[in-house]
């Protein structure tokens, strides 16, 4: 569901949805890279943050779409080593 309202972060089903779908993409991308490496999880962990909060601010709310597009832009296997 698109938006033309700026993301309000504070709305609890904005944040819940942000959440849903972190902690579903994040599924997804450590499956693709299971390492354990703990700094280059963290360089994850913040690009992924920022690719689901670009895509809230450009009206998208729902935690599946979020998901999918964070991992369609989001370059799974080119991570910094």
């Amino acid at each position: 569901m698109m938006s033309s309202q700026p993301a309000n972060y504070c709305d609890p089903e904005i944040f819940a949805a942000l959440e849903e779908a972190f902690d579903a993409a994040w599924a997804v991308i450590q499956t693709q890279d299971s390492s354990g490496d703990g700094n280059k999880d963290c360089e994850r962990k913040a690009a992924l943050s920022q690719m689901l909060g670009a895509l809230v601010v450009d009206g998208v709310r729902d935690p599946a779409e979020l998901q999918k597009r964070a991992l369609q832009n989001l370059p799974l296997t080119s991570w910094p080593e």
